[in-house]
């Protein structure tokens, strides 16, 4: 029975060890490495944990290291004296992102910002043996010690023994693994228990020979791996042992049980075993057992089969602690491709160069071009064979470059060289000979380069060279030429690189500076699509369609999708590619979806949402880089890409790329020469003149951190984000006062993204003439100045209006005064305008009686006056008496602002309590008094007083001015009378003397005329005299003569003196029209 057992075993391990060795990637993890290379300081990795933030921390013999996705930073006690010891022996990170490390001397922990503690325990004990640490919800952080269990009490900071730990939890300690919240599985000598911390309880415990360690399978199970290579799956209820595992490996051609480290459950159930020997092995959760081991030829396999650790993420992470060659870095969630790096032949020989074109032919046996050779690769044994052609050229043999392969049939196979035009191989006795051809037949039968061969539904083969493109016969292998072809012949001389028949059976042709073409052999048309028409780039390098008529073309820069009705659409590094260049493409006929080759990953494109899923290195595939045309899709469906170094195959529905989810994190704060290490939300103060800050970032990526999209801003500062690739620092200077937030997202396809699990919140301290108080004050006192200006302004616009007013009222004053022409008239307007223009109630002036000494009431307005210049009721006040006797007495106005306070008020018409009296003055001269009442206590203002004194001053002048005319006026009538008189006495002499002396001279006249008996002359002179003395004798008795009568006279004396000079001179006496001679008089 025993033997049947092993027989059962060995031949279903043998069964599943060959169905991984053929090659299939279905269940493939894919290592990345992280050893002393990258920055990890020491490549004993004996311990492993993931924070909250993502990073991982990785214990060695020498140093603590932190692995961030892009670089390792290490940790030593030379550096960090709080650190125990460089020799760690476990590290574990807890729920609030504190790191706790245990070491043979004693223990540390590193906080939030990642500053290093040590751990004091029995108040007093720093150095002890710590080799477990874990987390109950009971009691918080767990040491596991020497000295027993510790834990730390939250109040005081203290570290407390836990005396009510079991005794058979003192021995041997080997593995402790957290089974739910207060339950921890711990492996010990020979014992296996399960232990609850909440209620003190053992609720499982059981010998077993070696358990090195244990862990959970699900709530009733948990899986226990022993040394001796077993691994037992144990009922925690009932203690029965449900499953045995053994794990055996091949040692020198012999069959040995596997020495195992460490059992640990993955995110999607299956067991992670860790063995000394045997590499990492997986049992899954239908009990398939899968070998990861170190293979020199495959850089994506495990770095040493001495594994030690392994630790299982929630994201799929799985990550494995080796002896001497560092961690390893996989996700169990991927279903990665098959790829091949390097083929090997029968005799040793290997390559590993780059591909250029895969042809399938039966029995899963594929034809692969290369670099310099053929290769023919067995799938199903993994086995190549490598076949070369060569030239024979003055400078030596050269081998041709494969460009293009065509299976004819099972005995031929056409070959496309670079250089050497086509030639056929015999595949049975490898052979090469060359295509004879008509180099007349044009540019592209005559090109000595071939890059492509495709069969068309038509039946013929369709080449495409450096010259065109012509048919060849594939039984024949005739020769058709299009040089001369009335639609085709646009492609001679062109360099056609590749051909694609659709659906439709139009072919596409790819050329590599012309753009793509597409000719329909029915309609015989042919049409070309450059960038005009929305191509990313004229160098086309892959065309394809697929059922529903969309067509892709991938260029140097981009592919375009021509869709079903003749729209472009292209697709750059800024709409979602990764990289500029794309090389081949491949349609998947049961998704619809189009595979790109885009340099270093694939891309499975969605031609319905204009998605892109990205597949990469943690997908399998090379990261060497993709070449032309190097695609081939099986009659199965699967896809094989060629590379720069091998080759990748997949099913497209089987392949999964999930990488490592990212976790994006702040993790450190530079800032005035200090660096400040952060996990949670930071705050920062920093002073207004030096503000330069450098804040650094990781979206955590454990598979490796390339090519992560990240997008940042400072929120308050900035708008819009800054985006950048692989680049994980934002550095700001000289920003303003106030309150910042920075955020940072990451992204791996650029459309989905990631926040940051904390922030950084800056806030730039203003200068003091920035701070609020100073502000404040200054606003304040601003304030204070401008209601100052504004107070001293309104107050200037007062006095000024009433200065204005004062003067509109004092013009008004003197205008009417001006108009004024006797004393009484004067105060009367006076009188009339206090009350109308200043709003008083009552105002009578009085004028002093010098000689009487008493004032006397002279014009008055208000209920005092009820008729026009009428005094009701009119009084004399004697001088000195009452307040308007006081003012005349003493010449000084008064306010008096409560006369019933003031006893010298006489009561006139009524009672008021406002009182304003001023004096009348002139040249120190009381004249008068003005006097105004208002029944309105403190009625008058100094304003007031000031109208009123002008006022009294302008009647004092115009009253001295009036009396001065009057006196004026008086003397100047009596002047005037005497003056006249005199004038009268005058003009009488006049008259007296002028008479004789007329009279004596006309006398002589008429002498003269009677002498020279001119009697008629003497007679009318005669005549003449008689009339004017007679005028003259009656004008004289009058003042005043009519003025015609004064013409009469002159008249008449005219013609006397014209008889008398012999009328030696003529005259003429005008009178206007306008005169009335007979009603104006003259003196």
């Amino acid at each position: 029975m025993f033997w049947k057992k092993m027989l059962y075993v060995i031949l279903a391990y043998s069964c599943i060890s060959l169905f991984f060795e053929n090659g299939l990637y279905g269940q493939s993890l894919l290592f990345s490495k992280i050893n002393t290379s990258h920055g990890l300081s020491d490549n004993n990795a004996r311990t492993l944990t993931i924070d909250k933030n993502g990073f991982l921390w990785i214990g060695t013999s020498q140093g603590l290291n932190m692995y961030d996705g892009y670089s390792v930073v290490s940790y030593f006690k030379e550096q960090n004296p709080e650190l125990a010891s460089d020799l760690i022996l476990e590290v574990r990170a807890d729920s609030d992102n504190m790191v706790w490390i245990g070491t043979p001397d004693g223990a540390s922990w590193l906080d939030k910002n990642r500053s290093f503690h040590r751990i004091v325990i029995a108040d007093t004990l720093t150095k002890f043996y710590c080799p477990g640490i874990f987390e109950t919800r009971q009691y918080g952080m767990i040491l596991f010690t020497d000295k027993g269990q510790f834990s730390r009490d939250s109040a005081t900071g203290k570290w407390n023994e836990l005396k009510w730990i079991p005794p058979m939890l003192t021995g041997r300690f080997l593995d402790s693994e957290k089974f739910s919240d207060d339950q921890v599985i711990f492996c010990m000598d020979t014992l296996v228990t399960l232990l609850d911390y909440k209620t003190r309880k053992t609720l499982y415990k059981a010998g077993f020979k070696f358990p090195v360690s244990a862990c959970k399978l699900n709530d009733k199970e948990i899986a226990v791996g022993l040394q001796s290579g077993q691994v037992v799956i144990v009922n925690i209820l009932t203690g029965e042992q449900v499953k045995s595992y053994e794990l055996r490996h091949n040692l020198n051609g012999k069959m040995v049980n596997s020495n195992l480290t460490e059992v640990r459950r993955a995110s999607n159930g299956d067991l992670l075993v860790a063995t000394d020997y045997n590499g990492l092995v997986i049992i899954d959760k239908h009990g398939v057992v899968t070998d990861h081991t170190h293979d020199p030829l495959d850089a994506q396999s495990l770095s040493s089969n001495y594994t030690y650790r392994v630790l299982a993420g929630a994201k799929g992470e799985v990550i494995v602690g080796t002896y001497t060659s560092g961690a390893n870095i996989a996700n169990i969630l991927n279903r990665s491709a098959g790829y091949t790096r390097v083929f090997k032949d029968e005799r040793g020989s290997m390559f590993d160069n780059y591909l250029t074109d895969i042809a399938g032919d039966k029995n899963e046996i594929f034809w692969i071009g290369a670099l310099d050779r053929i290769i023919r690769w067995d799938r199903r044994t993994n086995k190549s064979e490598f076949f070369t052609n060569y030239a024979k050229t003055p400078y030596g043999i050269r081998p041709y470059e494969t460009r293009a392969l065509y299976v004819l049939n099972d005995r031929d196979l056409l070959v496309g060289t670079h250089g050497g035009r086509l030639t056929i191989f015999d595949k049975q006795n490898h052979t090469f000979r060359n295509l004879p051809v008509d180099t007349s037949l044009g540019k592209a039968v005559a090109g000595v380069s071939v890059f492509e061969i495709v069969k068309s539904s038509f039946g013929q083969l369709w080449v495409g060279t450096v010259g065109g493109i012509f048919s060849l016969d594939p039984g024949t292998l005739k020769v058709t030429s299009y040089h001369d072809h009335p639609v085709l012949k646009v492609l001679e001389g062109k360099r056609v690189m590749r051909l694609h028949e659709d659906a439709s059976r139009r072919l596409w042709i790819s050329t590599a500076s012309n753009g793509a073409f597409v000719y329909d052999p029915v309609k015989q048309t042919i049409r070309n699509f450059t960038t005009s028409e929305g191509l990313a780039s004229n160098a086309v390098n892959a065309i394809t369609s697929d059922k529903n008529g969309n067509t892709f073309i991938s260029t140097h820069t981009g592919f375009s999708m021509l869709d079903q009705s003749g729209k472009m659409h292209l697709f750059t590094r800024k709409n979602g590619l990764r990289y500029v260049h794309c090389q081949d493409l491949l349609t998947d006929s049961a998704t619809g979806s189009v595979w790109l080759a885009n340099t270093k990953c694939l891309i499975k494109f969605d031609p319905v949402t204009r998605s892109m899923q990205y597949f990469e290195e943690n997908a399998g595939l090379s990261i060497e880089g993709f070449r032309n045309g190097s695609s081939v899709k099986t009659s199965s469906g699967e896809m094989l890409w060629g590379s720069r170094s091998g080759i990748n195959y997949f099913y497209p529905d089987k392949l999964a790329s999930i990488p490592s989810r990212l976790t994006v994190s702040i993790h450190n704060v530079h800032t005035n020469g200090e660096r400040r290490h952060i996990t949670d939300n930071f705050n920062l103060r920093l002073p207004y003149l030096n503000n330069e800050i450098s804040i650094h970032f990781s979206a955590i990526n454990l598979y490796g951190s390339k090519n992560i999209f990240y997008q940042y801003k400072l929120e308050g500062y900035e708008k819009e984000w800054h985006s950048a690739t692989d680049i994980r620092e934002a550095h700001y200077t000289s920003l303003p006062t106030g309150n910042f937030n920075f955020l940072v997202r990451a992204s791996i396809d650029g459309v989905n993204w990631v926040a940051s699990n904390n922030s950084v919140k800056l806030y730039i301290v203003p200068p003091i003439w920035q701070r609020w108080w100073f502000i404040a004050s200054c606003i304040i006192l601003l304030a204070g100045s401008i209601f100052w200006l504004l107070e001293t302004r309104n107050r200037k616009i007062l006095e000024q209006k009433e200065e204005i007013e004062m003067e509109q009222a004092i013009n008004y004053f003197a205008t009417n005064m001006y108009a004024a022409q006797s004393v009484e008239s004067i105060l009367w307007e006076v009188a009339k305008s206090c009350i109308g223009r200043l709003g008083f109630e009552d105002c009578v002036i009085y004028l002093l009686d010098e000689q009487r000494k008493v004032l006397i009431q002279t014009a008055a307005h208000g209920p005092k006056s009820p008729g026009d210049n009428e005094i009701k009721h009119l009084i004399e006040i004697p001088l000195g008496k009452g307040i308007v006797g006081s003012v005349a007495k003493n010449g000084h106005a008064e306010i008096i602002n409560d006369t019933s306070l003031d006893p010298r008020y006489i009561v006139d018409d009524a009672f008021r309590y406002s009182e304003i009296s001023v004096p009348i003055i002139s040249d120190g001269r009381v004249l008068g008094v003005i006097d105004c009442e208002h029944s309105i206590k403190g009625f008058f203002t100094q304003k007031h007083l000031s109208i009123l004194n002008t006022i009294a001053s302008l009647c004092a002048n115009k009253i001295i001015r009036i009396r001065a005319e009057e006196e004026k006026e008086k003397a100047q009538a009596i002047l005037m009378d005497t003056q006249q008189k005199m004038a009268d006495v005058e003009m009488q002499a006049l008259r007296a003397q002028m008479n004789p002396h007329f009279i004596f001279n006309c006398l002589n006249s008429i002498n003269r005329y009677i002498v020279k008996s001119d009697q008629v002359t003497a007679s009318l002179y005669l005549t003449r005299f008689a009339k004017l003395i007679r005028l003259i004798l009656d004008n004289s008795n009058s003042k005043n003569v009519i003025l015609s009568n004064e013409l009469e006279a002159l008249r008449l004396y005219i013609e006397m003196e014209a008889l008398r000079f012999d009328k030696k001179f003529t005259y003429s006496i005008v009178i206007d029209e306008s005169v009335q001679a007979e009603s104006v008089e003259v003196p």
